[in-house]
């Protein structure tokens, strides 16, 4: 059946290019309504990312702007929220980002043109990003803050990864429901949910050292106390020793949900290739990303962990043997999954 619906304009390719560096790749093998629906909800997200890190608007302007954002297909709402992105976007440093938000018109007038099926997911991913954004700006300040308690963090999870893992699942569904004739079952939310937040405490782990040095230590008060640890205690690189249980807790939890990306894989039909491709490469970067993070200094800030382009396009080239062969999928996942726990039981045998 041919598709209908929104393409995605060459002049915002550029910029998703420019701003995502793996999910740009994921994103471009999709067919084209897919594609548009996928593209244009990440560069949502990442305008609505990029406003509320910046240090030039306040705490209660960004909190205004978030709920402009949900209201994103009313043109008066638009419209005002254009002229706080074009004043924002002098004041932010990174040539990608400002380019991203002078582009915020653009954007904004491709979100509204959606048919309603589409726009209602559009909304729903917008709307559970903007409430884990406002527990960036209830929980974070002027000084070094952090969540108190476990369920603070998988909440903030659940909202700034879950949320996209649903809205991805949406699609596939819809995607799905048009391309096949007799489907059987189909991807399910609360899994796309799970391993959304995976994905998030994957970038969390990562990022930890530059998110502590803008004041947010995402790692609750709870966990660091039973290590002896202040969230002022991870400005010190000497704290990574004790940091560890930690770091390692919170890697075996995304492992864990990781673990459902079997079972959602194999929902999606073998005639889908590029949908299965698309899927199957962010699951293997972030096992391989988990990797790093094990073995990184996290408290350095010159020790970010992130996988080699290398490794990224290795990845690639094997995804032939994959795409019709859930076996395959799975051999080589848990090849990762072994891998990184017997990295992880090595480190702590060496700790102790």
């Amino acid at each position: 059946m041919k598709e209908r619906g929104v393409l995605f304009p060459l002049e915002l390719k550029r910029i998703l290019k420019d701003v995502s560096r793996t999910l740009y790749l994921s994103i471009n093998v999709l067919p084209d309504q897919l594609k548009s629906s996928m593209a244009l909800g990440y560069l949502v997200a990442r305008t609505m990312d990029t406003v509320v890190d910046c240090p030039a608007i306040s705490p209660d302007a960004k909190r205004g702007m978030l709920r402009l954002f949900r209201e994103l297909e009313n043109k008066k709402s638009a419209a005002a929220l254009a002229v706080r992105i074009k004043e924002a976007a002098r004041s932010v440093p990174d040539a990608r980002e400002k380019a991203l938000l002078f582009k915020f018109e653009r954007i904004a007038e491709l979100y509204a043109s959606f048919p309603e099926r589409e726009l209602s997911v559009l909304k729903a991913l917008v709307g559970g990003v903007a409430g884990g954004m406002e527990m960036d700006l209830d929980t974070f300040g002027a000084s070094l803050s952090s969540f108190r308690t476990e369920a603070e963090l998988e909440r903030y999870c659940a909202l700034i990864g879950g949320e996209p893992g649903v809205f991805w699942a949406r699609l596939y569904g819809d995607t799905i429901r048009r391309n096949s004739i007799n489907p059987g079952d189909f991807p399910s939310e609360k899994d796309a949910s799970l391993i959304g937040s995976a994905l998030q405490i994957t970038n969390i782990l990562k990022d930890m050292s530059a998110d502590l040095r803008i004041g947010r230590c995402y790692l609750p008060q709870s966990d660091l106390a039973g290590v002896g640890l202040s969230p002022s205690d991870l400005l010190r690189p000497e704290s990574m020793c004790a940091l560890r249980p930690v770091v390692y807790k919170w890697i075996l939890w995304a492992v864990t949900r990781l673990d459902l990306s079997e079972k959602f894989l194999a929902s999606i039909p073998k005639t889908e290739l590029a949908m299965r491709a698309a899927f199957i490469w962010p699951v293997y970067w972030a096992m391989d990303t988990l990797q790093e993070v094990a073995r990184a200094d996290l408290l350095e800030p010159s020790g970010r962990p992130k996988i080699k382009r290398s490794r990224i396009y290795s990845t690639i080239a094997c995804t032939p043997a994959l795409l019709l062969s859930n076996t395959a999928f799975a051999r080589s996942y848990r090849f990762r999954r072994e891998t990184l726990i017997m990295s992880i039981s090595g480190n702590m045998k060496t700790t102790k």
